[in-house]
This record gives C-alpha cells, sequence and structure tokens, in this order.
C-alpha cells in the first residue's frame, strides 16, 4: 500500500483532517499528521529537525509521499525536508493560500530562515504535484486575497493580456463587494481555475530555467521595487512610516506600477501604459505608489540578486500586457 505522511499549518487543522480522509479513501497508508506553526520566526532548521523525527518515528522511508497543507512557509519547508530526508523522497503540495497557488508552491524554491537570513539554507526539487483546491480559500481575509491576485496578475501580465483583463475584471468586482463572504464563496472556483492557469505560466518557464539563472528572471517583474519595499519596511524608519505593512503581493503590485513607468521612460512600452497598469490594480484594491522616496530604496536594490559581476542588474520591462522584455540595466538606470 502507497505511504503518505502530512505536515500541515496549524491554522488548517480542519481542512487538514478533510485531505487526510480524502487521502486515506483513495487507497494510501497514512502514517501520521503533524501540525506546524506556519510563520516566518518557525521557519527554521529546528522545524526542519522535528519533522525529520517525526518521518523516522513513523517508518517513513523514501517510497513515502510527504504531503504538505499549508501556505508558503509549510511549502517551502516540507520541500527542503523531502529533499533531505534519506537523500530524496517525493513531496506533494496542497497549497491553502491564493499567493501559495500562484507563486510559492509553484517553482521548487525551498528553504528555511537562518540566523534572520530569509531562505538562506534551501535547494531546488520541484514537487511531484500541486493540488488545487477552493475550500481554504473561502476563509481567506481578504488582504491575503489581494496579495494573491497581485502575483496572479503579475504573471498575465507577463504572458496573457486575455486573461489579464479576465483577472482584473474578477478582482476589480470583488473589491467593488468589499470582499464580502457570499460574494468571494461565489468567486472561488473562478479566482482557483486562473490560479491553476498562471501556475502553469510559470511552471513553463521554471522548466526551461530551473536554476534561475536566465529566462526564469522574467518571473522577478515588479520585484526589484517589491523586494526593496519589503526591506524599507522592515527598517526603523520604514516601520515606524507604515505601521501596517504592505504584504509582499502588495509591494509586488508597486513595484509592477515602477517598472511600466520606467518601460514607458525608456521607450519600451508606449505613453499611458503606466497609467493603464496603475488604474487596473487600483481598481483590484491593490496599491500603486511608492511609500517613501525612491533613493530609500537604492541599498535593497544593490542587494539585488540578479546583478552579475558587472553591477548589471536583469530588470523586467513590458512592451504592452503579454509581452515582457528582459533588459541589462544599472542600478542608476532605474533609479534616477
Amino acid at each position: 500500500m502507497k505511504q503518505v505522511y502530512i505536515v500541515y499549518d496549524s491554522a488548517v487543522g480542519g481542512f487538514a483532517n478533510q485531505i487526510n480522509r480524502e487521502w486515506a479513501k483513495s487507497g494510501y497508508e497514512v502514517l501520521g499528521m503533524m501540525a506546524i506553526p506556519a510563520d516566518e520566526e518557525h521557519k527554521t532548521l529546528a522545524t526542519v529537525d522535528s519533522i525529520v523525527r517525526a518521518l523516522l518515528g513513523a517508518g517513513a522511508g523514501r517510497g513515502t509521499l510527504l504531503l504538505a497543507v499549508g501556505g508558503g512557509v509549510t511549502t517551502d519547508i516540507c520541500g527542503f525536508v523531502a529533499a533531505i530526508y534519506k537523500r530524496g523522497m517525493a513531496a506533494e503540495y496542497v497549497p491553502t493560500t491564493l499567493l501559495a497557488q500562484v507563486d510559492a508552491a509553484i517553482g521548487g524554491k525551498t528553504g528555511v530562515n537562518f540566523d534572520g537570513v530569509k531562505n538562506a539554507v534551501g535547494v531546488i526539487r520541484l514537487p511531484q504535484k500541486v493540488h488545487f483546491r477552493s475550500e481554504p480559500l473561502a476563509s481567506l481575509p481578504a488582504a491575503q486575497i489581494r496579495s494573491g491576485a497581485a502575483e496572479l496578475l503579475k504573471t498575465f501580465a507577463l504572458f496573457d493580456e486575455q486573461h489579464y483583463d479576465e483577472a482584473v475584471r474578477l478582482f476589480a468586482q470583488l473589491q467593488a463587494a468589499s470582499y464580502k463572504g457570499t460574494v468571494v464563496t461565489d468567486a472561488l472556483p473562478k479566482i482557483v481555475e486562473l490560479a491553476s492557469l498562471a501556475a502553469k505560466y510559470k511552471g513553463k518557464v521554471v522548466a526551461k530555467d530551473l536554476f534561475d539563472t536566465g529566462k526564469r528572471h522574467l518571473l522577478n517583474f515588479g520585484h526589484t521595487f517589491g523586494h526593496a519595499i519589503e526591506w524599507w519596511q522592515s527598517t526603523e524608519e520604514g516601520s515606524a512610516a507604515l505601521p501596517a505593512k504592505y504584504s509582499h503581493g502588495e509591494a509586488v503590485a508597486i513595484g509592477m506600477v515602477r517598472a511600466a513607468e520606467l518601460s514607458e521612460k525608456d521607450g519600451i512600452a508606449a505613453e499611458g501604459f503606466a497609467q493603464k497598469l496603475r488604474a487596473d490594480l487600483k481598481a483590484c484594491g491593490l496599491p500603486t505608489e511608492l511609500p517613501c522616496p525612491q533613493e530609500k530604496l537604492i541599498p535593497a536594490i544593490l542587494n539585488d540578486k540578479k546583478i552579475d559581476e558587472g553591477g548589471k542588474l536583469d530588470f523586467i520591462y513590458l512592451k504592452r500586457i503579454g509581452k515582457p522584455v528582459l533588459k541589462k540595466r544599472r542600478i542608476s538606470d532605474i533609479t534616477l
């Protein structure tokens, strides 16, 4: 009989129990279940250690499937455990947030934090399968839906104009309805359908550049400034200025608009393109303006992982929706 061990975010215990019952009925022997606190504070080697001990205690072998049920922190941790346990076991994910469905659970990036450094220890290892489910999205706060929507819109902005327009209409309608529970429930099938499609686009890019050395950099559209905003708001100055921090998706939305502005400035996109993107994201309830003077973000941009030995980074422009352009740029080219 096939064996599975389930690790889940303690915040989604009810849904994890449902998954347990479903997998048991489908012919799997469930060796055990383990809840973990899925937050950045517990995204550590200590949590990895506890999962490995649980797997050993349950008699899990290399042929046992590790099933992760939770958001991006859960899939990051479990993907790393699967890569190292007995030199590798299969892993599958059931992402329970929209952001995880369109981003964290796709692409094979795993890891944990170490000494305050985010994802300092990890490997790239693709899951065997990602299961898209609508049930856990029903209980997500509107802010989390918006955060995932930003990454979903980013993917369609890069590769698919038709579905970009469809997604903008959907999330704008949700925003106009203030994300009332019944409205969100009615929209769940379409949200999951779009998330699955966006994940396929990301998967195709990842398949061509698994280790993130070239073409995969396209997926960082909006992230150069987005990551810098996330860094700035964690500083003493940023924390004082922004009591309510932007989520990852919200920061990326701002970065997307800034990239669109630079696309116009550098003659890649037509005039008015940035304003259209800004209006679309605003309609979806996403922020679009830098929270601080641009020069405040330069220290973080200087540490961008895409900077090469010559001091240039791969910056992603848009010629139009569905037409990305990747160019080598110096920091001064995008911050003046």
